[in-house]
């Protein structure tokens, strides 16, 4: 081998050897191993510096069923009322002369245990009502009336016509005063021993009148009287 060769050689050898040396020294340095390359990590995000959720381990008890609610409160169901049947009151009761008056149906008062015939149609414009004395011939009639006879052509109250007209055994009555904002007030005399009392309530045109009479002994005159002041 020529000598420069051989001078080349040896050269590289000592290159190599003082290469291997060294990589020997430095990793005596770092701990005797190669160093692992150090990787920064990125930055993270706020969502992402968030702590994770904790992974909790599904418990072997099994969950309750949830409670479903409606979407609409069901329909409360209230039993009817039943009204309790309440019985009629009993008519208000005056007592005039011993005799026990009650009221009637048409706004006055008749002696109590009196049979009594309802308002009933007598002709095409009158309807009467009936009491008697089960005892005696005393009564009491009264009539609803709606003529427009009484009135004047001017639709004012004719009161010649009523008083010819009044339910009385023999006309003309023995009495027939005019009471102001009611009508008439008039007697018939005696029939069979009895007084006859009556009273004409006026209606305005065209209703007619109402009317009511009442037959009982002298000696209750007040009771007459009071039944005819209260009537209504």
């Amino acid at each position: 081998m020529p000598t420069r060769n051989r001078r080349r050689a040896v050269v590289v050898f000592v290159a190599l050897a003082l290469a291997a040396a060294g990589v020997v020294i430095l990793a005596r340095r770092h701990g005797g191993s190669p160093r692992r390359p150090v990787v920064v990590p990125a930055t993270p995000t706020p969502s992402q510096a968030r702590p994770a959720t904790p992974t909790v381990a599904a418990s072997s008890t099994p969950s309750p069923t949830p409670i479903r609610t409606p979407s609409a409160s069901p329909r409360r169901t209230v039993a009817p009322t039943v009204a309790a049947s309440t019985p009629a009151p009993a008519p208000a009761s005056t007592v005039v002369g011993g005799i026990t008056l009650v009221d009637s149906p048409y706004g006055f008062k008749v002696p109590q245990g009196w049979r009594f015939l309802p308002l009933a149609t007598t002709t095409g414009t009158a309807q009467a009502a009936h009491w008697t004395d089960p005892s005696s011939a005393a009564r009491i009639d009264y009539l609803v009336d709606s003529t427009s006879a009484i009135y004047s052509p001017d639709h004012v109250v004719n009161l010649g016509a009523i008083e010819v007209n009044l339910p009385c055994p023999t006309l003309p009555p023995s009495s027939f005063t005019y009471v102001s904002g009611r009508g008439p007030r008039y007697t018939c005399g005696q029939t069979g021993g009895l007084d006859i009392n009556g009273m004409v309530l006026l209606l305005p045109y065209p209703q007619g009148f109402r009317l009511l009479q009442i037959q009982l002994p002298p000696s209750d005159d007040a009771v007459a009287a009071f039944i005819i002041t209260a009537f209504h």
